[in-house]
């Protein structure tokens, strides 16, 4: 997973002018995660299957999927270079995915099953802050971070192998 992260962020610096830097970031993580998601899709440590990316008004949902429940889910994805860190309410903007779940794409908690988790927080960060995970979110939200991706792709060569061929097969050029 570092080495994945240390070439994103390599590549990122090639031509900042024409593709932002953090737009770089942001579009390579959500990438990974839609092959990680689509690549593993019975993964109950995970949660989501048939994966879908949202291509129109990303106003806090990056994608929408299935949990393993069968309900309707959201997908809220964050690059962030520091793996230690850990992501908030405010500064990390993760209310909107609450918020556009509901009006947009009709999810919301369930108050009933605290375990069927409905958002999903996939980031290179360590994971949510204890406040924000706990006090605010009542322990709803199922945040994929660092050290989680580290256990399942790290030394995976098929992963890395399946993933390298997918993206070969979108640019034929490459």
């Amino acid at each position: 997973m570092s080495t994945f992260m240390r070439l994103l962020e390599a590549q990122a610096e090639i031509d900042p002018i024409r593709y932002e830097r953090n737009d770089y970031l942001g579009d390579g993580f959500e990438l990974f995660v839609e092959l990680f998601l689509k690549l593993n899709p019975t993964d109950n440590r995970v949660g989501v299957y048939d994966y879908q990316p949202v291509q129109e008004n990303d106003n806090g949902v990056d994608g929408i999927g299935i949990n393993i429940k069968g309900d309707k889910s959201v997908v809220q994805i964050k690059y962030r270079v520091d793996t230690q860190g850990v992501l908030t309410a405010n500064v990390d903007h993760l209310s909107n995915m609450f918020s556009d779940g509901d009006c947009l794409h009709q999810v919301n908690v369930d108050h009933k099953n605290p375990k069927n988790y409905r958002h999903f927080v996939f980031t290179t960060a360590d994971g949510l802050h204890y406040y924000t995970d706990n006090e605010m979110y009542k322990s709803k939200v199922r945040c994929v971070g660092y050290n989680d991706f580290r256990s399942m792709v790290d030394n995976n060569i098929i992963f890395w192998e399946t993933c390298l061929k997918v993206v070969e097969n979108c640019n034929p050029t490459a």
